[in-house]
């Protein structure tokens, strides 16, 4: 039951502004609405750059405004459009400028068919409306790449599962992985930014886009339009791996292949080199069984020619040649003995005559002769230079005599000034100055006090 604002106790009008009202009636669509199911079909839809949509849910007899806001609006896993018939919770809210009311929505989903479902429906309609799946733009896989490159998470069971494979199936190729977030928010960017990043590389061969299994939801990143048209848009060869055998995704539409898991994307990119080593393997052994045949009939017919009539003919003949060979080896042997015995004879007389005038003995008299000189040489040398020593001795003498360092030996002295100059006279000296003494062992640093001359007995004044 609700409160009538206009009726009191006293049965006078309360008078109530414009405000008021739409505020009371904010008030109970808070209260008892704030939380219902709505379905109708959406009409007059606009979308604002703001991200909020503004539309209208009708039925057979009535309608009512909406609205969805940016934050739940971006949650849209389809496109809203007139005319779909959905079923949304949400809240009834009055829009108190205009005294309107309207229903915001929360959550929508397509009635009859779930959201996802829709979406992908929807995306693959269109994108198959723009060529985008059509095979005459879907690109060969190369079948010996030397690069591939892959895109999925490295945490993950389906990577070790693919380079598991490609070993198994002895793929002698280089793998690029690029590790991406295949679900949950912002997964299709990081899916087709590996693909566009492999591509830029330029020595990429062939790419495979992939995870393992999972829900709708779970598989959700491969069914968006950026990861499409990134594998459209591809210059390399992609392919998809993706979910089960059950499981088809937009990527796979879009893909130059489709494998039904990431084990068999593996199998694919893998197949030429596995088929190369069988077709090696095949080749050698047809080309070892035809040698070793063809080394059998060579064997038999060789047989078969040794044992011919002709052959015994042939060796006959073979053994009379050698027999003439052999004599005539002997007599070139006698010939070649008596010609080469007739210069050795020669050769002996020579080397006699030779003995006889050898010079070697000449060098040996020789010999004898210069060590008779060189002896007599030494002995001559040795008395002169003993003739030396003595006169050197003798001159030692007689220089030693000479010699002032003999006088100052006997106690003489040389006095030199500072400068060197050697004092002879008294003349040379002044009082104060200072002299050098060099006596027999050494120098003797004096200060003269006077001079004076000889007297008659030759000695100085004392």
């Amino acid at each position: 039951m609700f409160y009538n604002p206009g009726i009191t106790a006293s049965s006078e009008p309360r008078v109530l502004t414009v405000t008021q009202v739409n505020r009371l009636v904010a008030g109970m669509l808070a209260e008892h609405f704030s939380s219902i199911w709505i379905s109708g079909e959406v009409s007059g839809l606009k979308s604002y750059p703001s991200g909020h949509l503004y539309f209208s849910l009708k039925d057979e007899n009535s309608q009512i405004d909406a609205v969805c806001f940016r934050s739940s609006a971006s949650k849209l896993k389809f496109r809203l459009e007139d005319g779909l018939e959905i079923v949304g919770r949400g809240r009834l809210d009055l829009y108190a400028p205009r005294g309107k009311y309207q229903v915001v929505l929360e959550r929508i989903e397509p009635k009859g068919v779930g959201a996802l479902q829709l979406a992908y429906e929807k995306l693959k309609k269109k994108l198959a409306g723009e060529g985008l799946f059509d095979e005459e733009r879907k690109k060969p896989v190369p079948l010996l790449p030397r690069t591939v490159g892959i895109v999925t998470s490295p945490a993950g069971a389906a990577v070790h599962d693919m380079v598991r494979t490609m070993r198994l199936h002895r793929a002698r190729f280089r793998v690029l992985l690029y590790p991406a977030q295949v679900q949950g928010e912002g997964a299709a960017e990081q899916v087709a930014e590996g693909v566009r990043v492999l591509n830029r590389l330029g020595n990429v061969d062939v790419i495979i886009v992939g995870r393992g299994g999972g829900s709708l939801e779970d598989l959700w990143a491969f069914n968006e339009e950026p990861v499409a048209r990134a594998i459209a848009g591809s210059g390399v060869p992609v392919v998809s791996g993706v979910g089960h055998e059950t499981d088809f995704t937009i990527a796979d539409f879009a893909a130059d292949f489709r494998a039904a898991t990431p084990t068999a994307a593996a199998q694919h990119v893998s197949r030429g080199w596995e088929e190369l080593d069988e077709r090696l393997a095949d080749a050698a052994g047809v080309l070892v069984r035809q040698v070793e045949q063809l080394m059998l009939d060579r064997e038999r017919r060789l047989e078969e020619l040794v044992r011919h009539r002709a052959f015994e003919l042939v060796r006959s003949r073979l053994s009379e040649a050698g027999h003439r060979v052999a004599r005539s080896l002997l007599r070139a042997e006698s010939g070649l003995r008596s010609r080469v015995r007739e210069p050795e004879t020669r050769l002996d007389r020579l080397r006699e005559r030779l003995a006889r005038q050898h010079p070697a003995e000449r060098i040996v008299q020789r010999r004898s002769r210069l060590a008779r000189l060189g002896d007599r040489l030494g002995h001559a040398a040795q008395g002169r230079a003993e003739r030396a020593r003595v006169s050197l001795d003798r001159a030692s003498v007689r220089l030693d005599a000479l010699s002032p360092l003999a006088s100052l030996g006997r106690g003489y002295a040389v006095c030199r000034k500072p400068d060197g100059t050697v004092v002879s006279s008294r003349r040379q000296a002044k009082a104060g100055e200072r002299l050098d003494v060099r006596v027999s062992d050494g120098t003797i640093g004096c200060e003269v006090t006077e001079t004076a001359p000889l007297d008659e007995t030759g000695e100085g004044r004392r």
